[in-house]
């Protein structure tokens, strides 16, 4: 009987081991996951037209303009100046958990990779996050990336109309009763557009930087922006 007793309450220690060990495999893998599901989330949001916005596409003609937007010094971009330069634009958000930073590296490496030729391009960063996001931590935010980026943001109703005109949506979900903290969704998309405000390519933020970069270096210099003459192959 003692036997018996003894095989079961070792029988009981196994499973509840087996529990244990299961959840701790659960949460490991949810940790390791869980940015790449919310990409993955942001990403089916987007290419299903959440919130009612439309998807950015290749050879759409847009109104790229930002007005109503500052930069971080509180100016105000020159329209004029563009005319024959490339807007590479994103939105997102500094607190945003892993799209917005996987983005930026994507774009500091096509500006790398350009050379030269990255002078024919406005890299901007348009925050969806207007009330969190102040010049000072968008400045810092963006420069850790690359300083060439020009961070923008205005009042919500001016960031809700160009982000429209982008062909973006976004929302900013109900606050934390505790802590007050909340979460911005938006579609994740780096948008390349030619100086006559067409959209060269549209590249979902979830691929991996080096993917983001390699597109965009293909678009440049498949658009004939390139100085040097190269063309994509």
């Amino acid at each position: 009987m003692t036997t018996w007793r003894a095989g079961q309450l070792e029988a009981s220690s196994a499973r509840a081991a087996i529990r244990r060990a299961r959840r701790m495999g659960v949460a490991l893998i949810v940790s390791l996951t869980v940015s790449g599901a919310l990409a993955a989330w942001m990403l089916i949001q987007t290419l299903s037209g959440g919130s009612g916005a439309s998807v950015p596409r290749a050879g759409e003609q847009i109104d790229a303009s930002f007005a109503g937007l500052r930069d971080t010094s509180g100016a105000a971009v020159d329209e004029r100046a563009l005319a024959t330069r490339y807007r590479l634009v994103t939105f997102g958000f500094t607190a945003c958990p892993s799209v917005c930073p996987l983005t930026l590296m994507g774009v500091h490496q096509a500006l790398e990779q350009l050379g030269p030729d990255a002078a024919r391009i406005l890299p901007v960063f348009v925050s969806v996050d207007p009330e969190r996001d102040t010049p000072r931590s968008l400045s810092a935010y963006v420069n850790a990336f690359d300083a060439r980026i020009v961070a923008l943001t205005g009042s919500p109703q001016a960031v809700e109309r160009v982000a429209r005109q982008y062909r973006i949506f976004f929302d900013k979900r109900t606050p934390d009763a505790n802590s007050g903290s909340y979460a911005v969704e938006h579609s994740a998309f780096v948008l390349l557009v030619d100086p006559q405000q067409r959209i060269c390519v549209a590249i979902p933020s979830t691929d991996p930087p080096a993917q983001i970069a390699a597109r965009i270096v293909r678009a440049i210099r498949a658009s004939g922006a390139a100085l040097n003459g190269n063309t994509a192959t």
